[in-house]
């Protein structure tokens, strides 16, 4: 079924002002980094790809292969505190870090896998869906980039994933340095289609440098392009 025929939300039947669902855009695969100023450049997080839904201070998480992902992350009951704005959705990834504050795989599958709740979860926001009750994904990812800026702080429990335009190259041999093996590329003029993306969304792979250990969050998000 072409992209444009997948119906991007699925209606509640429960009185929600949200959607049930959504049915995630899906990045496309290019062969390496490039540079393009129509674009905005991210790290790709090595974590689980999530949809968070907050209505009424309450937060719902779509995640794939998971019936109740917050039962595996409940400390991000948290995050709707952060929020500036109620009636969201936000598209993201779920992470676990470690007590370094570093992204740790292992300690995600243990969430993923009910073994226990070591570490810390973390949400890193890199889309707007809905906000305020209203859906945005028609908008350029640019206006939604910042109304996703304007309405999500950083904060315990959630950041925005911090982006770079144009400078794709450059961003994805920081990021190789520090041992990360992807970059996000998401077409700034473009809306947010449910399924194949059509180009709005492209994952470039990386050829990591070996590190000496696991980045934290907080260097990734701080990460100088002149490393």
């Amino acid at each position: 079924m072409p992209d444009e025929q997948l119906p991007l939300s699925i209606p509640s039947d429960s009185g929600r002002r949200l959607p049930a669902r959504v049915a995630p855009m899906q990045p496309a695969a290019v062969d390496a980094p490039f540079d393009d100023p129509g674009y905005l450049f991210e790290p790709w997080w090595p974590g689980l790809r999530a949809i968070a839904f907050v209505e009424g201070g309450r937060l719902r998480l779509q995640a794939h292969g998971l019936s109740d992902a917050l039962a595996a992350f409940p400390e991000l009951s948290e995050l709707p505190l952060q929020l500036l704005a109620d009636g969201v959705v936000l598209d993201g990834t779920l992470l676990v870090l470690d007590r370094g504050g570093s992204p740790d795989g292992g300690l995600l599958r243990g969430r993923l896998e009910d073994r226990g709740r070591d570490g810390l979860p973390a949400f890193v926001a890199s889309d707007l869906v809905w906000c305020d009750a209203t859906p945005w994904a028609r908008r350029p990812y640019r206006a939604r980039r910042e109304r996703l800026q304007e309405v999500l702080p950083d904060g315990d429990r959630a950041v925005v994933g911090h982006g770079y335009r144009g400078e794709g190259t450059l961003l994805a041999e920081a990021l190789a340095r520090i041992g990360l093996d992807g970059l996000s590329a998401r077409r700034l003029d473009a809306r947010y289609r449910a399924g194949p993306s059509a180009g709005a969304w492209l994952r470039a792979p990386i050829v990591p440098v070996p590190a000496r250990g696991r980045p934290s969050l907080s260097l990734i998000q701080r990460l100088p392009l002149e490393l």
